[in-house]
């Protein structure tokens, strides 16, 4: 009995010893493969935040940047601001801003004169209506530094986040200059309320991640702690700047995510990736530089609280109850139920890391801890590719709106002058390629200003509206019609025959003068002729711009002829 209970003593302590050995080793296995995991998905996730932020962002942004550059380029602040002192002028610039407030997020702008500093403001409760002029910027005074600094770097944009000590009001500012040629006359814009943009794009409630964007000299701009956010930044020296290097405990880590920012200025399109640590904490920090406004995007993903080590703990206490039944089913258990499925699963995330969803896992049961991680493996992979796709889908219908936008009129919905000038290069490298003529034809509103000063600026819009849409129902749909500019159209025509241009623009002509207008039921209806210039471009032309003088000389021979007419160029 002795015996017995001294071999059966032996061989719990045998089986022990080689449980413990045995335990040691698969602890030893599942953790390495289980950072592995945990390493990888967290840097693919910190990428696709990245990308997802910087998207999310730039789409508020970006619209009012659009609309603020348009502010800028506004006919009516540019005359007023040459002439501030005349009151016809601003009154027709105060309407313009009243106008663009409406249009603008906020609901507000803004608008400095360079020479005299007078500083104009409305804001969307229209507080101050009938009385823009807030008050007088001060070379001298600091709260307007950021004006002069602006206007000295020569910044055609820029976005600061600063309060307005005058006004009491504290947003993300877009700047822009108002110029007249090369001349800068003083810089207007709008603001997005900071609160409003704090809580839709950095104060998420999503638990370990943190958002915020720096300027390009790393000076936090937008953040969920507003004690760290650096306002006015254009008006300070980099050494007095609230830098993203406060947020990290490591000097090394400092330079390295310099280091990081200087390299994607270079290759704006990579996202750069960094295990950093933040007070005694590992996290991962992702960089993306966002040029469309020189920003960057930084995204601290905490590990401790995306993927803690303990969700695998399950694991492990599967792999001991199972050594505790038989020593002789560990290898099989361990290679079956474990050691097989995570191989495959960091195969998995191989593939996803190229950028593939995994065509086949390992169909576990989903009742205990391995299966239920490959469940939760297969739901990541696949909210991964959906988050990609359309992701790059957005971005896709985002590139296209604005490569519309800049080649459209606003009005006519016709190409506008870029978007003609990119067809006229193609057209003429063809010429050259292939000697394949085309047709240019210029046409010109007769008297339309008189109608914009009888009638109004809408109803001159109404005709340029008619007009173009009767350009729409003659031209050949591939044809191209652009408004050039005011009340000047130009037409290129896809044929090597003078008089297939001649007769076109002829049908063009008579269209126009027999039409008729309805703007206002108490008013005659409008009725408006063009002259029209027509010319059919060769190689002798020798270069597009002469192409196109020669189309303009036969519209100032039709104007010259007495109008609501045509001419077509004719060779001295």
């Amino acid at each position: 009995m002795r015996l017995t209970m001294n071999l059966k003593t032996r061989f719990m302590l045998l089986m022990l010893a080689l449980f413990l050995v045995a335990a040691g080793i698969v602890w030893i296995l599942v953790r390495q493969l289980s950072e592995s995991i945990v390493e990888e998905w967290v840097t693919r996730y910190a990428e696709k935040q990245v990308l997802y932020d910087k998207g999310r962002t730039l789409q508020p942004i970006l619209t009012e940047i659009a609309l603020s550059r348009q502010f800028a380029n506004s006919h009516q602040l540019i005359s007023w601001a040459r002439n501030p002192e005349d009151p016809d002028l601003k009154r027709q610039a105060i309407a313009e801003m009243e106008n663009y407030r409406l249009n603008f997020a906020d609901n507000s702008y803004f608008v400095a004169l360079r020479e005299s500093g007078d500083y104009y403001h409305n804001n969307a409760a229209n507080e101050y209506a009938d009385s823009q002029y807030r008050y007088s910027l001060d070379p001298d005074r600091p709260a307007d530094s950021w004006f002069y600094k602006i206007i000295k770097q020569n910044r055609d944009m820029h976005l600061n986040v600063n309060p307005d000590v005058e006004l009491g009001v504290t947003k993300l500012w877009i700047d822009m200059l108002l110029r007249d040629g090369d001349e800068i006359l003083g810089v207007v814009g709008t603001g997005l309320d900071l609160t409003h943009l704090l809580n839709s794009v950095v104060n998420k409630d999503e638990p370990g991640i943190t958002s915020l964007f720096t300027d390009h000299d790393g000076a936090i701009q937008l953040y969920r702690d507003q004690s760290l956010i650096d306002f006015g930044s254009i008006t300070k020296a980099s050494a007095d700047k609230t830098r993203v290097d406060r947020l990290f405990s490591d000097d090394a880590d400092k330079r390295a995510v310099q280091e990081l920012m200087r390299q994607l200025v270079a290759d704006p399109g990579e996202i750069k990736t960094r295990f950093v640590t933040i007070d005694d904490r590992r996290h991962l920090v992702g960089l993306a530089y966002i040029p469309e406004i020189d920003w960057y995007e930084v995204t601290l993903l905490d590990l401790n609280k995306v993927l803690p080590f303990s969700h695998f703990s399950g694991i492990l206490l599967s792999f001991g109850l199972m050594l505790l039944a038989s020593l002789i089913m560990l290898h099989l258990a361990l290679n079956r139920f474990v050691l097989n499925p995570l191989t495959q699963l960091e195969s998995g995330m191989d593939e996803i890391r190229e950028g593939h969803y995994p065509q086949s896992l390992p169909q576990t049961p989903p009742n205990n801890e391995v299966g239920r991680l490959m469940n939760h493996f297969r739901h990541m992979a696949r909210a991964v590719q959906s988050a990609r796709e359309e992701l790059e889908q957005k971005v896709l219908n985002r590139t296209e709106a604005l490569d519309r936008l800049t080649k459209t009129d606003a009005l006519t919905e016709l190409l506008n002058r870029r978007g003609m000038q990119e067809q006229l290069d193609n057209q003429w490298q063809l010429l050259q390629r292939e000697r394949r003529r085309f047709g240019l034809v210029w046409l010109d509103l007769d008297h339309f200003k008189q109608i914009n000063d009888r009638y109004g600026h809408k109803a001159g819009d109404q005709v340029l509206l008619s007009v173009a849409e009767q350009l729409r129902k003659l031209l050949r749909g591939y044809d191209y019609a652009a408004r050039w500019g005011g009340d000047e159209f130009l037409l290129l025509i896809q044929t090597d025959r003078l008089d297939l241009i001649e007769g076109l623009s002829e049908r063009i002509r008579s269209s126009v003068a027999e039409s008729s207008i309805v703007y206002d039921d108490s008013q005659p209806p409008i009725t408006i002729t063009l002259s029209a210039g027509c010319h059919l471009a060769s190689s002798s032309d020798e270069t597009l711009e002469k192409a196109l003088q020669a189309a303009d000389t036969a519209l100032y021979e039709a104007k010259a002829g007495g109008r609501n007419r045509l001419a077509v160029h004719s060779p001295q």
